[in-house]
């Protein structure tokens, strides 16, 4: 590779860091006196960029709606990404990201890396809707999902990935991404672990990629409310995968009853974009008794 191309395959970010070396966006959400919820707090570094919080749901007109873009156009090689949401009690927030977000190829090597922090503080709601990974052939991604959810509280988060072959490599017809690493920790409001899993996958790692070959598309919805009731949100979730024959699903009770999750696979992507709309609806309406009130394009 020539100097010239090695030097486009750097992140275009390398030089705007923060003093701790991320990018970051940091949003914090609190109920106001007429019972809305604001913005109270925000920091936003490139590539980051974000609409002023909404309220657009006829039946929540509480919940503040607030859309993460990325000026960027996906991550590259030396990115370092930090996401971080926190919201305050009695408060209810949903972010959600424009688009999917592409994981350049990083031929010349590196790595990229991202972080979401969620925490949500006793009789708080957060909903973290994102869209999904693509995981271009020589890409290389180091994720860590860290969410605190505090009793009396509950969350929505969503992940999902899919591989791609850009045009230019149509006659390969496998995954060719170099490493996904997909590290996840839950823990209670006094920092305790409750879960913490990591999955690693990739041409360059042990696991390889076997188990993308035949779904190219993967999700996770968690629907986290310690202390709450975790049969009535099983069986909504259980419920929400019926008629969804092209995906398939699995629901789990986390440990210490924190919540549940849901693992998906899929071959396709609409059809997987469907089911996590459906799975993260449903789990509003059992954690919350709140029923989407808007129609979702993007």
């Amino acid at each position: 590779m020539t100097a010239t191309a090695r030097a486009a395959a750097i992140s275009p970010a390398a030089s705007l860091r923060g003093d701790d070396g991320w990018q970051r966006a940091f949003f914090r959400f609190a109920a106001a006196s007429d019972g809305r919820t604001r913005l109270a707090r925000q920091f936003v570094q490139y590539p980051f960029h974000i609409t002023r919080p909404m309220h657009l749901d006829p039946n929540w007109p509480e919940l503040a709606t607030l859309v993460l873009q990325s000026t960027s156009g996906g991550l590259f090689r030396d990115d370092r990404v930090a996401i971080e949401l926190s919201v305050g009690e009695g408060a209810a927030a949903q972010v959600t990201t424009q688009s999917a977000t592409k994981v350049h190829s990083m031929e010349a090597g590196g790595t990229a890396e991202q972080l979401v922090s969620v925490a949500v503080e006793a009789g708080g709601y957060a909903e973290l809707i994102n869209d999904a990974l693509i995981l271009f052939p020589h890409s290389r991604l180091d994720t860590a999902t860290r969410l605190t959810v505090a009793p009396g509280a509950a969350a929505v988060v969503t992940e999902a990935a899919l591989w791609h072959v850009p045009a230019e490599a149509r006659n390969e017809s496998a995954p060719a991404f170099a490493k996904f690493s997909q590290l996840l920790e839950i823990t209670d409001d006094h920092g305790l672990p409750i879960v913490r899993e990591r999955q690693l996958s990739g041409q360059e790692t042990p696991a390889g990629l076997s188990h993308w070959e035949h779904y190219g598309v993967q999700a996770s919805v968690y629907a986290l409310a310690p202390g709450g009731a975790m049969v009535p949100l099983v069986s909504a979730l259980r419920q929400a995968l019926e008629g969804h024959c092209d995906v398939w699903g699995g629901v789990t009770t986390l440990p210490g009853d924190a919540g549940v999750v849901t693992r998906l696979l899929a071959t396709d992507g609409a059809a997987m974009r469907a089911v996590v709309g459906a799975l993260w609806r449903a789990s509003r309406t059992a954690l919350v008794g709140r029923v989407d009130g808007l129609s979702w394009r993007k």
